[in-house]
């Protein structure tokens, strides 16, 4: 990990990287800004931590094969099963169980693979159970990255220029016949928040060869980039002197539709994010004078095809103790078709969002992953969450999205910016863990 980051940290430090979109003339429009504000922030490769470990039952006879597993993608099952066994897909019955969570860890099928192969070998029905520190070592983990913020603003205030320079291992990297210059996609969206909205942006990448193997982890690199760039926009409105919850609201605008290509597209309507921080901010009592050691942040973000806002008030007492007061989480899907389903996806995202962000991180060393078990991946208990956790449903029209990873990008940056608003002390890396103690 000590050599990742340096890594990581030296390729900002070369020069340009991977130019994967330039919109505008950016290099001009930061030279003319009035004030320059950048940063870096720091993302860590995280567990998928589902309660239930990876496991699978198993039978391959001669002409047919039965598999029964907890995945995520019952056609990759088949296709794992297929490539062990030989056998023709529609000699393969795959029936999926749909308990223990998943936030795409059981996308990938290397568990069904294993049992097959056992089966295949033994000629016995198998059933496969990992031990927890099979699942802690063993997983496809979220891709870390060190991001680099440049901003430039205008004598009014105004982002006239913005880049986001990410180094990090990308979750392409072993994907079949995936070329180099490719590899940037799976960790940057080009049409996600501020793009349209400033017209000078640059995205940069430079890629980290670290073989520790990478997966989808629940809302993907939405995750990591709504934590940046959530904590940016709050960065350059207490740099320019603005409050961070106008500051979005101007920057979000009116309702409208812009071109979207990534997933949740065709279009995204950044005035329903206005919508939301507007609303997480009333009801917390935004501005409200709070007593020393106590301070609100807020964030908004948008994906797969859903908008989501978090406002969160935290207490920070003289020794660092943390402590989370009031949680105010609204999501915007459309038309909740079943509003029970989706009230428990928005309190269940927040809570996965928040631990992570607490607690959690996965190191390597001598190429071997540290982590083991709960004892040193600390998952938050329900002590860390406050009675006062509100969630609520904002229907917009009468067309419903998905709601499973939505609720999960802006619940770390207001978290952050909350401490920050308490203490004056920015989190630029995750965990928190102890960067608060005293």
């Amino acid at each position: 990990s000590e050599k990742f980051w340096t890594e990581n940290e030296a390729m900002l430090d070369s020069g340009p990287g991977q130019i994967v979109l330039d919109d505008g003339d950016y290099d001009a429009a930061l030279l003319s800004a009035a004030k320059v504000v950048s940063h870096r922030y720091a993302v860590p490769f995280v567990n998928h931590a589902p309660l239930e470990p990876q496991n699978c039952y198993a039978f391959v006879e001669e002409d047919q094969c039965h598999i029964i597993a907890p995945t995520q993608m019952p056609s990759g099952a088949s296709r794992s099963a297929a490539a062990v066994t030989g056998l023709e897909r529609d000699r393969i019955r795959v029936d999926f169980t749909r308990v223990g969570g998943g936030f795409g860890r059981r996308l990938s099928n290397d568990y069904v693979a294993e049992a097959t192969m056992i089966s295949k070998q033994t000629g016995w029905p198998i059933k496969l159970l990992w031990t927890r520190e099979d699942d802690m070592k063993n997983d496809f983990f979220r891709p870390a990255g060190l991001h680099e913020m440049t901003a430039g603003v205008d004598a009014n205030g105004d982002i006239t220029a913005w880049t986001q320079r990410l180094a990090s291992a990308s979750k392409y990297w072993r994907r079949p016949d995936m070329p180099d210059e490719d590899l940037w996609q799976a960790e940057l969206y080009p049409d996600d928040f501020p793009r349209q909205i400033v017209g000078n942006m640059r995205l940069e990448y430079f890629h980290n060869q670290i073989g520790v193997p990478r997966g989808s982890w629940r809302a993907p690199a939405h995750t990591a980039n709504a934590f940046v760039i959530q904590s940016f926009i709050d960065e350059i409105a207490h740099a320019t002197g603005q409050d961070p919850v106008q500051f979005r609201l101007k920057l979000f605008g009116g309702e409208r539709e812009l071109p979207y290509s990534n997933h949740g597209g065709p279009t995204f309507n950044p005035g329903r994010l206005a919508r939301l921080t507007k609303f997480v901010a009333e009801r917390i009592d935004y501005g409200q004078k709070r007593a020393k050691g106590r301070g609100v942040g807020v964030a908004a973000h948008f994906t797969f095809g859903g908008y989501a806002a978090h406002a969160i008030e935290v207490s920070v007492n003289d020794a660092g103790v943390l402590n989370i007061e009031r949680i105010v989480a609204a999501i915007d899907c459309g038309y909740a078709v079943n509003p029970n389903a989706v009230e428990q996806q928005l309190q269940g995202a927040t809570v996965d969002g928040l631990s992570t962000a607490l607690g959690l991180e996965i190191t390597v060393q001598n190429g071997q992953i540290m982590q083991s078990n709960f004892d040193d991946y600390p998952l938050a208990r329900i002590a860390a969450f406050p009675a006062r956790f509100e969630a609520y449903i904002l229907d917009y029209d009468e067309t419903p999205t998905g709601v499973g990873e939505i609720g999960i990008p802006s619940a770390a940056p207001a978290l952050t910016n909350a401490i920050f608003a308490a203490t004056g002390k920015r989190i630029r890396r995750l965990p928190i863990a102890d960067q608060l103690k005293v």
